[in-house]
């Protein structure tokens, strides 16, 4: 468990450092320089290691146009919305990718849910309502839609494009056998040439500040969480079932409130402490029933497997 933790602690970072870096620059062009970043990492990191050539199957593409769309649309929203709440906040609110999932897979995939599930589902909507009704002066000042901030909207949309991504990543890796570093440097370059296409065809200047200061953090980010984090959670699939990993993402939150508070000046009320009860419970209750077997135990082939 030593290892989860040290896992989420790493990747709770990721949101203040973005909050960080949207200081320099806006968020689109932020978009465009961290997937065109990565995308070229990874497939630097696919060209080293041999692994596999491009597919020039048009199903291939047709699933990945989709893909990148909605990294795009995904790290647009969030970036977006992230330069109008507190990184806590934002953080918090992708507690309910898992749940969107979940209702896309049911309705694209026939996946059943149990009635446990369905009342797990139900309790992480509302454990949110007590976040949703604290704004910051940043949400204000855009005004609001239903009740709902347009920041808090956004978020919503990302989840449900991070949910889509999802659905058709399952579909390109499961069925298609797509190596899984070559598909996210297609999307992820993708996604980055898109937005440069954005800023191209708007009046969305390309302007960092502090050059030196943006670089720093840029790189930071893309070591801890395109590196360290998606590879080590690889790892951990080894020793723990995605189901258990899944559920542990409530974790991440919890640290980047801490981060947060700590060198973003921001406050953490009642309200993100009773809606992280309410969520974590729902959470629980949704996957309580796939936690019984949470360990693994791999053959040592399995272990010292590259």
């Amino acid at each position: 468990m030593i290892e989860i933790l040290g896992l989420h602690a790493l990747w709770g970072a990721s949101i203040p450092m973005s909050k960080q870096l949207l200081s320099y620059t806006s968020p689109t062009v932020l978009t465009a320089i961290r997937m065109l970043a990565s995308g070229l990492l990874l497939f630097a990191i696919n060209y080293f290691r041999n692994t596999t050539s491009l597919n020039l199957n048009p199903r291939f593409w047709l699933y990945n146009g989709q893909i990148i769309l909605a990294i795009f649309l995904k790290y647009q929203l969030r970036n977006w919305s992230l330069a109008h709440m507190p990184a806590n906040k934002m953080s918090f609110l992708l507690n309910i990718t898992p749940f969107v999932v979940a209702l896309f897979a049911y309705f694209a995939f026939k996946d059943k849910l149990t009635g446990k599930q369905w009342l797990g589902l139900t309790i992480g909507f509302l454990g949110m309502i007590p976040l949703l009704i604290t704004s910051s002066s940043g949400e204000q000042s855009l005004g609001e839609f239903l009740y709902l901030s347009w920041p808090e909207l956004a978020v919503f949309g990302a989840a449900c494009v991070e949910a889509y991504n999802m659905i058709m990543t399952r579909i390109l890796i499961r069925d298609h056998k797509q190596s899984v570093v070559l598909s996210n440097g297609i999307r992820m370059l993708g996604a980055g040439f898109l937005a440069l296409f954005v800023i191209g065809t708007t009046d969305i200047p390309f302007e960092v500040s502090s050059v030196g200061q943006f670089a720093f953090w840029m790189t930071s980010l893309i070591l801890l969480s395109n590196v360290i984090c998606h590879n080590y959670r690889l790892h951990l699939y080894k020793y723990y079932s995605v189901t258990f990993l899944a559920f542990t993402d409530f974790i991440s939150p919890l640290f980047t409130a801490l981060y947060s508070w700590m060198f973003l000046n921001e406050t953490i009320g009642w309200h993100y402490a009773l809606s992280a009860v309410i969520v974590i419970f729902g959470l629980y209750l949704f996957y309580q029933d796939e936690l019984k077997g949470i360990y693994v135990t791999p053959k040592p082939a399995e272990v010292n497997a590259s």
